[in-house]
């Protein structure tokens, strides 16, 4: 896909040796030791860690594509210095949104914002690229961890939109419950019920007298009486293996996995059957700086080898100030984040997106707060989509998506595995329609998958992917606060996407797989592999800073007297803990991060500036989206009348 494309990767931060290798998996060549000789395309660099007077002159060139990493923009306050992972999540709000709600903030366990800022930058490399190839336009990238870790916290955000406190949620759900990790006679399971089926099918295996009384009668009393439900579902629990609790689980069709230690996915038995040579290496070698580099986080194929080779006539609109993927339409039938995260944006990057949604809109919607009957999460994750709504069970609807998929370019969906073939729209079908169709798949295990029936949501691929395993409060497994499997696959999904479209040659249509525990794993992989320091989170008046020092007990006694503010001038090292509701009267937020977009009736959204600015062709977030649209389909063909039957006279 990036076959001819030269990389230079010289910054110091992680992320730009994750972007690196994100790069070479596309095809393209890096070399890590500048050569005066060589003549790079694209130049990795972390001007807050390295040489900035030549990061500047690399910038000015004009011959290189210049990709720097850093922890906050250029304009921002604390601009230059080197902040770790770790004080980028403290002072973004995503470490007081991880840990358990009455404990204190945690740090997740993998440095998210290096790998976000990673996969955002090899995103924003790719469009470059094609841009470059395209129209002959050199420009430069910037990224920052801080608008990375804003990117991650689209869940949490729309309380503090409403002015409403966002407080830690544990391994709990804000709506839902049973949700939780819950002991086994062995380990931990996860186990996550969304509807109150699966909470009646629970209850019944569980055959525990107490879950039927009227506390738990509906969801309203169970997430009201959620500690004494819990304890009970664990009494259940810790009576089985984790093993068998899974197995019940998955026959009953209830969201549930095992919390898999890092290095014991060499064993889970859908990483062994995906990744076979990297468990075979870390059977016999353990886990090391470079097992990560083992694991793809995404697979392509022909998307139908039944098919001649079509060729690919590439849109571009040729004007200086068009962006990276104007001309190219795209199909998105998704929910929630990942497929949604996708469509955005490659709309925020030009591309025309039509987002496919159920009758009545998708229930992400309708979730609380919002405005004018749209939830604010919602808004987030659909920026610059046309909406339309359509009943994909009838054959009107998909005959009228057919002729959507005729002139597409891309499709992406996060349906699970199957069901868009259920519906008809195979490969082979999608490539007898579109021969040129770049067909993406995002779903938790894989279309190849040792569970090709078991149901997946974010907390139980971050249970099964190793995640959790390396985030813990006082010893226990706890998930990312923010929806970490969705997001990082939906970057994933992004960057295959447009390094696909960013490629030389003219290629016939392509199939995208992208499994949420693979991009999960790669991420603890590297976390295991490359130890960061540790450190502490220490309690204020008010709060907690970020230590990444050993602290005294004097220290500790003189920050409980104190205002974090103060306790973080006064404590050499310490970086205030913020929480997302404070983050709307930081400056650098607002100036940075956040943004505004009107939807069709003039209506005013905050929205979020992408973590990624392209000097020449920038990413730009315009509009918030409307209802969806309803579509005036062909009436079903008559049903023809029946044949008398003869009948003797």
């Amino acid at each position: 896909m990036l076959e001819g494309i030269r990389v230079l990767a010289c910054g110091a931060r992680d992320a730009v040796r994750l972007c690196a290798t994100l790069l070479e998996r596309a095809g393209a060549a890096v070399e890590r030791t500048a050569s005066d000789s060589a003549d790079y395309d694209v130049i990795l660099v972390s001007s807050d860690f390295d040489d900035a007077n030549v990061v500047a002159r690399w910038k000015t060139s004009g011959s290189h594509m210049v990709c720097d990493i850093t922890a906050t923009g250029p304009q921002d306050s604390r601009a230059g210095r080197r902040w770790s992972d770790a004080q980028i999540q403290a002072m973004s709000g995503l470490m007081d949104t991880t840990g358990f709600a009455h404990g204190a903030p945690v740090r997740i366990g993998v440095p998210l914002t290096e790998i976000s800022a990673a996969l955002y930058a090899a995103a924003a490399i790719a469009a470059a690229v094609r841009v470059k190839r395209m129209r002959g336009i050199v420009q430069n990238i910037d990224v920052t961890l801080s608008g990375c870790a804003a990117s991650a916290l689209t869940t949490f955000l729309p309380a503090a939109f409403a002015r409403r406190a966002v407080g830690r949620l544990g391994n709990r759900h804000p709506a839902c419950a049973p949700w939780n990790a819950y002991r086994t006679r062995d380990g931990w399971i996860l186990i996550c019920t969304g509807t109150e089926e699966q909470w009646r099918k629970l209850k019944q295996e569980a055959r525990v007298p107490q879950l039927d009384d009227a506390r738990f009668a509906s969801l309203a009393e169970r997430v009201r009486h959620v500690d004494e439900l819990d304890a009970l579902v664990e009494s259940w629990t810790t009576t089985l293996t984790t093993d068998d609790c899974t197995r019940i689980c998955e026959s009953i069709g209830v969201a549930a996995g095992p919390i898999v230690g890092v290095r014991d996915l060499a064993d889970e038995p859908n990483f062994r059957m995906r990744h076979a040579q990297a468990a075979r290496a870390m059977k016999a070698h353990g886990v090391d700086a470079d097992t990560y580099r083992d694991v793809s986080i995404f697979e392509t194929s022909a998307l139908s080898d039944a098919l001649p080779v079509a060729k690919r006539a590439v849109p571009c609109e040729r004007g200086a100030n068009a962006a990276p993927l104007a001309g190219v339409k795209v199909i998105e039938i998704g929910q929630y984040t990942t497929a949604p995260l996708v469509g955005k944006h490659l709309a925020a990057l030009g591309a025309q997106v039509v987002k496919i949604e159920p009758p009545g809109g998708e229930a992400a919607r309708a979730w609380s707060p919002g405005q004018g009957g749209t939830s604010y999460f919602f808004a987030l994750n659909n920026t610059d989509k046309e909406t339309i709504a359509l009943d994909l069970k009838q054959e009107s609807a998909r005959a009228y998506l057919r002729t959507l998929l005729k002139d597409a370019d891309v499709l992406v969906e996060n349906l699970r595995p199957g069901a868009l073939a259920k519906l008809g729209f195979t490969r082979e079908a999608l490539g007898a329609i579109n021969p040129r169709l770049v067909y993406c798949s995002i779903s938790g295990f894989g279309m190849t998958s040792a569970y090709p029936s078991r149901p997946a949501f974010d907390t139980v691929i971050q249970a099964m992917g190793g995640l959790m395993d390396l985030t813990r409060a006082d010893g226990a497994p706890v998930k990312i606060g923010a929806s970490g499997a969705d997001i990082l696959g939906g970057q994933a999904a992004l960057f295959a996407i447009l390094a696909r479209l960013a490629a030389r040659e003219e290629n016939a249509g392509a199939f995208i797989e992208i499994s949420m525990q693979d991009v999960a794993a790669w991420c603890a992989l590297f976390a295991a592999g490359n130890n960061s320091a540790r450190g502490q989170a220490l309690a204020c008046l008010d709060g907690h800073i970020w230590m990444e020092r050993e602290v005294s007990d004097a220290e500790r006694a003189q920050c409980s007297a104190l205002p974090k503010a103060v306790a973080a001038v006064k404590l050499a090292g310490a970086t205030p803990v913020m929480r997302v509701d404070e983050l709307l009267q930081d400056g650098d937020f607002l100036a940075d991060v956040l943004s505004a977009a009107r939807d069709a009736n003039g209506a005013f959204w905050p929205v979020l500036k992408a973590p990624y600015r392209l000097t020449k062709t920038p990413a730009c977030v315009r509009a918030a989206p409307g209802a969806p649209q309803a579509v005036r389909l062909a009436p079903p063909a008559p049903a023809r009348a029946p044949v008398p039957e003869d009948r003797p006279a």
